[in-house]
C-alpha cells in the first residue's frame, strides 16, 4: 500500500499500487508528487520512483515498467486528483445523434466520465469501508483490490447498506453504470443518444448520494470528480 502528497500537500492514502498506477497512466497523478510504501518513513521518492523501482515487486515484467510510467492518449495534465474535463463542443460536420451531438462527441464524453468513476470509486470504497470498518475492511469484501470499475460498482452494490445505511439506495444508477461499464470492458460503444444522458445523470446522482463523514481526503476526491461528471451532464443535456 501507498501513500502519496497531492498539490496541495496532504497526505493521500493508503492505496494500491495498481490504483497507483491506473491514476497515474490516466494523468491523475504528477510524475513529481512525493511517494512512500506503507512501511516507509518518509517521502523520499516520487510516484514515478515508486512505481519503477517497485514494479517487479507487484508482479510487472521488467520490459513492462516503462508502460506503467507512460501516460495514456488520453490522460489529462494537472493531476493530483484535480482534473479538469473541458468538453468541446460537437463538430459541425459530423454525423449527430438522436439528442444533437456526434457520435465522436458522445464516445469521448462517455470515456472521460467512466475514467472519472474508475478514479473516484475505488477510493469511495476502500475509505468508506476502512472509516467504517477500520483493519477488518477487506473481510466485507467479494473481490479484493485492485479492481476495475466494474468490480467496483459490483462491491458498491453489495456494501451500500455498510457503507451508505442513511441514504437511498442507488441501485437503478448503479446497473446503468455497471452495463456502461461491462460494454467499456467489451470494447463496445459505452452508451449513444439519450442513453449517454441517462449514464450521466446516472454517475452525478451516484456520487450525490455519497455520505459527507468519509475522511476529509476521500471527500476532496468526491467533490472533485461530481465536479467534472456534473459538467459531463450538463454539456449532454444541453
Amino acid at each position: 500500500m501507498y501513500h502519496y502528497v497531492d498539490p496541495q500537500g496532504r497526505e493521500q492514502g493508503p492505496f494500491a499500487y495498481a490504483h497507483l498506477a491506473k491514476w497515474f497512466k490516466a494523468g491523475y497523478l504528477r510524475p513529481n508528487l512525493g511517494c512512500r510504501r506503507q512501511d516507509e518513513t518518509t517521502y523520499a521518492r516520487t510516484v514515478t520512483q515508486a512505481l519503477l523501482e517497485d514494479g517487479a515487486m507487484h508482479g510487472v515484467p521488467e520490459h513492462m515498467l516503462g508502460e506503467v510510467v507512460r501516460p495514456t492518449t488520453a490522460a489529462r495534465t494537472g493531476g493530483g486528483g484535480a482534473t479538469t474535463v473541458n468538453v468541446p463542443p460537437p463538430p459541425a460536420t459530423t454525423a449527430t445523434t438522436s439528442v444533437g451531438r456526434s457520435e465522436e462527441d458522445v464516445a469521448e464524453c462517455m470515456e472521460r466520465l467512466m475514467m472519472v468513476l474508475d478514479h473516484v470509486l475505488a477510493i469511495v470504497l476502500e475509505g468508506g469501508l476502512r472509516a467504517e470498518f477500520g483493519e477488518v475492511w477487506m473481510d466485507m469484501l467479494h473481490t479484493p483490490p485492485p479492481w476495475t470499475l466494474e468490480t467496483t460498482l459490483r462491491e458498491l452494490k453489495a456494501n451500500w447498506g455498510s457503507l451508505f445505511s442513511t441514504q437511498p439506495r442507488r441501485m437503478r444508477e448503479i446497473e446503468v453504470l455497471l452495463d456502461a461499464a461491462i460494454r467499456q470492458r467489451k470494447n463496445q460503444p459505452i452508451a449513444a443518444g439519450g442513453l449517454a444522458r441517462d449514464v450521466s445523470s446516472a454517475a452525478v446522482a451516484l456520487l450525490n448520494a455519497c455520505p459527507k463523514t468519509f475522511p476529509p481526503e476521500v471527500i476532496e476526491h468526491l467533490r472533485v470528480a461530481w465536479e467534472e461528471c456534473e459538467k459531463i451532464r450538463a454539456h449532454l443535456h444541453a
